[in-house]
């Protein structure tokens, strides 16, 4: 019998809270690398998708648009839906149709077909992130919510890094449609996670009611929250630098430093490195360190290595491709860091509506991505110069975002 099939409504036997396995928290992991891996595996294959279907770069730019939109829609749909029914349930409902629409996404054959597809995509993948999120915070708290959001803070951090080097590997081999049928599947793979592994995490009597006021009281009470909403804009603003430099990173290393497109990744994968060696000692670091700590610490890395590129970025008209490489990588590194304790600290104030808490998270943490991108070339063409300083702006509201809970009272305490 799956996990959760026999706490259904009207089984006589209390529910038994699941025990964070390692199994598990590889299942919540599968869960969070969805979404950030099915948004950009498959961009190395834009150029021959454009001439597939015989249209423009700024179209099949859409599909990405689209996918972050049904990201961003869908994580305020699924979690509330989850405080309600329970985590299992939604779950199964969204893997099962984001199995169809990457399916669909990978035989379609005009362009606007693919929009839509990849459209429901982000809309079904966003329920592995949002109720990921919510199971985590209703199987663990303290330090053992603080190290599993560490390991699946891993787990978001790389993902999206390594996505379009595994996509350029395999686009060489099977072609852009190979890499969607790829993303077919991993929707696969989180189906089976949702199916045997993940288990109904939120009893009955700890659902919210249905309806409008019950849910509108949800989203005055998070949103009435100023540390939680510290805390969150600490989460996105961090990710928005680190999505300064992945939005940007193909043309500063292949059009200003004239990289080919295999150097390119040999460059752009020391990223992803350094951000697996700083999530992985991350979970040694949240059993020592207040959470508090490691944030704010981490937050003052991030700001000054923005604020350092940028000067040397003015300094000099053309910065040197090393110095430029070893201050992004010391910069964006610590981002895990931030991901893992924003998560822990602000879930963990809203154990009622972890569901929604983490919907809020989750689709401004998208918004601001799909903001990013096009600021790094309002300029024309995304330089060290542009990136920066949008790093910076970037990194001074995760600042401000800090201000909302450092020395408040009560920033840690649990809400209900």
């Amino acid at each position: 019998m799956p996990p959760g099939k026999g706490n259904a409504k009207g089984s006589s036997a209390p529910m038994t809270r699941p025990h964070t396995s390692p199994l598990l928290i590889a299942a919540l992991a599968v869960l969070a690398m969805v979404g950030p891996v099915a948004t950009d595996m498959y961009m190395p294959g834009f150029p021959q998708m454009q001439e597939d279907f015989h249209t423009s770069s700024g179209t099949i730019q859409l599909t990405i648009t689209s996918f972050m939109i049904g990201m961003a829609v869908g994580q305020l749909f699924w979690g509330p839906l989850s405080d309600r029914v329970g985590r299992r349930r939604p779950l199964l409902v969204a893997a099962t149709l984001l199995v169809i629409a990457s399916a669909a996404a990978a035989v379609s054959w005009t362009i606007w077909m693919l929009i839509l597809a990849r459209f429901v995509q982000g809309f079904a993948g966003s329920a592995g992130v949002v109720i990921g999120r919510a199971v985590a915070r209703d199987v663990a708290s303290g330090k053992e919510l603080a190290r599993l959001f560490s390991m699946i803070g891993v787990v978001m951090g790389l993902a999206p890094i390594l996505a379009p080097i595994l996509g350029g590997m395999l686009d060489g081999v099977i072609g852009w449609k190979g890499v969607l049928w790829c993303i077919f599947g991993i929707s696969v793979v989180m189906l089976a996670c949702a199916w045997f592994v993940i288990p109904e995490s939120l009893p009955q009597q700890e659902r919210t009611a249905g309806g409008i006021a019950p849910l509108w009281q949800d989203v005055r009470i998070v949103f009435a929250d100023l540390p939680f909403l510290g805390y969150t804009a600490s989460s996105i603003f961090s990710f928005g630098v680190v999505f300064a430099f992945i939005s940007s990173s193909s043309y500063i290393y292949q059009d200003g430093y004239g990289l080919s497109s295999m150097m390119y990744t040999l460059f752009f994968s020391m990223n992803a490195v350094g951000t697996l060696i700083v999530g992985l000692l991350n979970t040694r670091l949240v059993q020592v360190f207040p959470e508090r700590s490691l944030l704010f610490t981490s937050l003052l890395s991030i700001s000054a290595g923005s604020v350092v590129i940028l000067t040397l970025s003015l300094l000099w008209d053309a910065l040197p491709m090393g110095v430029f490489t070893v201050v992004v990588l010391l910069t964006t590194c610590t981002n895990p860091i931030v991901m893992s304790t924003t998560s822990t600290l602000g879930l963990s104030r809203h154990k009622r509506a972890a569901g929604m808490a983490s919907a809020v998270m989750g689709t401004l943490q998208f918004a601001v991505a799909g903001a990013v991108a096009p600021l790094v070339t309002l300029s024309g063409q995304a330089s060290p110069l542009s990136m920066s300083t949008v790093m910076v702006g970037s990194a001074l509201l995760a600042l401000a975002g800090a201000l909302l809970y450092i020395r408040r009272p009560g920033a840690a305490a649990e809400r209900g």
